[in-house]
């Protein structure tokens, strides 16, 4: 498996002195939670400014041990945590990275911080949106709830589950950024071309919900110049004894993209790819913004007739499966996130971002 990185955000090389007048020259600073330090340090990167330290771990007893080693008084402060499962040990779940996070948000608060701004890549609970059923919490809410307790003036998240999200805060801007773009330009550069000649590709909705993201990434490719493409949908008939998956749209004889939001235990995605091929397409991938990969999702994954998975690295990925996992690429979300600040920090607008942004 390999990380790329694609052309959105500014992407310097700068020395460890050109880093240290950076830092020094800007009145914000970036730090990061435990969840996924590879991708806040690669932001703070591109960016050209140095990762400010912070001792965050745990104690023997699992509680959290947060300190901020600088002064951040009257400073802008940005803390990146993807609210996921934990990779390696010690074992973290989503629940710690919350607290933690939290703890972070508060630490600023008491420190002075002039402004917190949480970056949460992957917002954990966002599948609980709303109330299906009685007797049961709206998490993406209560978590939303939790934030604004905590003092967090503003939120940047990527891709969330569903818009409404950003409703359910109820006094900080909510900017969530979409990593389409960039996996548009890596469809169109590293797989277009793996196609036969004039070949027509079918981008797929794994369900109705997803019909919106998967326009939205159609209308991104024809803007990309790619030629012969339509939309199709899956729609999934689920009851006590079986799973039937009927199609809206045409996908005999093309190249099938799957476009999902979260692949958590890969089930659902796998399930679409066999059922599309059972259809007539030709081949089947999958472009998913968050890998969380429960389980042994990477194995059922790599063991399916999936010719690819892009995703991007808003939750990291074990090492050991970094070497075995052939069929999943990472894209890097670095350079939108790192967009935002610098737009967000000169006063310019962030609109370009959004995810589902373009008309």
């Amino acid at each position: 498996m390999k990380t790329l990185f694609m052309t959105q955000g500014p992407m310097p090389d700068p020395s460890a002195e050109e880093i240290e007048k950076n830092s020094a020259s800007v009145d914000y600073e970036i730090y990061s939670g435990s969840s996924n330090r590879k991708l806040a340090e690669e932001v703070a990167r591109r960016l050209g400014v140095k990762l400010s330290p912070a001792t965050v771990s745990s104690f023997n007893d699992g509680e959290c041990n947060i300190k901020v080693n600088d002064s951040v008084r009257n400073t802008h402060v940005y803390v990146l945590q993807s609210t996921c499962p934990g990779r390696g040990a010690p074992v973290r779940t989503i629940n710690d990275h919350i607290m933690e996070l939290y703890l972070l948000i508060r630490c600023f608060r008491r420190a002075s911080a002039r402004t917190v701004t949480a970056i949460v890549p992957y917002y954990g609970y966002s599948r609980q949106d709303e109330k299906r059923r009685p007797r049961v919490p709206i998490a993406s809410s209560d978590f939303a709830m939790l934030m604004e307790a905590a003092g967090v003036d503003r939120i940047l998240s990527v891709d969330l589950h569903s818009g409404q999200i950003q409703g359910q805060f109820q006094h900080s801007p909510v900017d969530n950024l979409s990593m389409f773009e960039d996996f548009a330009a890596f469809f169109v550069k590293h797989l277009l071309p793996t196609f036969p000649e004039g070949s027509e590709v079918a981008v797929v909705s794994p369900d109705a919900d997803g019909t919106a993201r998967a326009k939205f990434f159609l209308g991104l490719l024809i803007e990309k110049g790619v030629k012969n493409v339509s939309l199709a949908i899956t729609i999934r008939q689920t009851t006590s004894s079986s799973i039937v998956l009927n199609l809206v749209g045409e996908v005999q004889h093309k190249e099938c993209i799957i476009i999902d939001d979260i692949i958590d235990t890969g089930r659902r995605v796998v399930q679409s790819a066999e059922a599309l091929y059972d259809l007539g397409a030709l081949s089947v991938g999958a472009i998913a913004t968050h890998g969380i990969f429960s389980g042994k999702a990477i194995a059922k994954i790599q063991a399916s007739d999936m010719e690819y998975l892009v995703v991007s690295d808003s939750c990291p990925i074990e090492d050991k499966f970094r070497r075995t996992a052939n069929k999943i690429v990472q894209v890097s979300c670095a350079g939108v996130i790192a967009d935002a600040i610098h737009s967000i920090n000169s006063g310019d607008t962030v609109s370009h971002l959004f995810a589902f942004g373009k008309e």
